[in-house]
């Protein structure tokens, strides 16, 4: 049946697939079930669209909420004696960089060749080795 779909296209069909039946467990029976429909987005990824009622939305919003909410139970927000909110400490340097070394700009002067010029191809182009 999917022997003329690609791979992008079957795993979109899967993916819709597992979503719906994930929510279908996770959603109270009296909310309808969600339209899940599957696709491949233009870059080529696997991708769902869902379409649902307000009462299966708001039903979904609410399951959020609880699992939000018991997440914070096990990981309270760290709190100061007087209530006032404690922000995440910053996490420390690992190395400090050494200083920059400041490098003047360049002048004519450096380019410029120098006072003994004789003229020559090793005045016209800058080498390591020694000129005669």
């Amino acid at each position: 049946m999917t022997a003329h779909l690609n791979d992008s296209d079957r795993q979109a069909l899967r993916l819709a697939h597992d979503l719906r039946e994930e929510m279908r467990q996770a959603l109270p029976q009296q909310a309808a079930a969600p339209s899940v429909s599957p696709f491949v987005d233009p870059s080529g990824r696997p991708s769902v669209l869902m379409r649902m009622d307000e009462e299966t939305a708001r039903a979904l919003m609410a399951l959020l909420m609880e699992q939000r909410a018991g997440q914070a139970q096990r990981y309270p927000e760290p709190r100061r004696a007087d209530g006032s909110h404690v922000p995440p400490q910053a996490e420390p340097a690992l190395a400090v960089p050494p200083p920059r070394q400041v490098v003047p700009p360049a002048t004519a002067a450096d380019f410029s060749p120098a006072s003994s010029y004789t003229g020559g191809a090793s005045a016209l182009m800058p080498t390591p080795f020694p000129t005669r």
